[in-house]
């Protein structure tokens, strides 16, 4: 796939419902199986904190990306992309940009939680993601920016 039909737009509050309606579908699963109730009016008081922006390939919105610069780390805090979109190097694309931003950033490393019954695990850690951590139903994840 090429890269170049890709790219990262600012996202804006017109987007929230998307980006809401988009992570309640793509973590529905992973939220009966852990035994999690979904919670949409957290997500959107969480949304004006956050770094956000609209995946787009060929000018088509097809996921999200949401951030937060923590002290001396970039904290992905969610990648979600439209199912037909999976499997054609989104997401690598996507975790390559976070790189760039956190290498941009002077920050130490990215960092991120993702359930353990989640297949993206495959892809962060050939991506030099490492587990740092664990809680009930989610690892944390850590990928030091030198290893760019």
């Amino acid at each position: 796939m090429g890269s170049q039909s890709l790219r990262l737009v600012p996202a804006a509050d017109e987007h929230l419902r998307f980006a809401r309606e988009l992570t309640r579908v793509n973590m529905r699963d992973y939220y009966a199986r852990y035994g999690l109730v979904w919670q949409p009016e957290a997500f959107d008081a969480e949304w004006p904190t956050r770094e956000s922006y609209l995946i787009e390939k060929a000018g088509q919105v097809i996921g999200f990306l949401g951030l937060t610069t923590e002290k001396g780390y970039l904290y992905v805090r969610d990648v979600q992309l439209i199912e037909a979109y999976r499997g054609e190097g989104v997401g690598a694309w996507v975790m390559a940009c976070v790189a760039q931003m956190a290498w941009d950033r002077q920050c130490a490393s990215s960092r991120l939680k993702v359930f353990k019954s989640n297949p993206a695990i495959g892809l962060y850690l050939r991506l030099g993601y490492t587990q740092v951590g664990e809680e009930a139903a989610l690892f944390w994840m850590e990928r030091a920016v030198d290893e760019r």
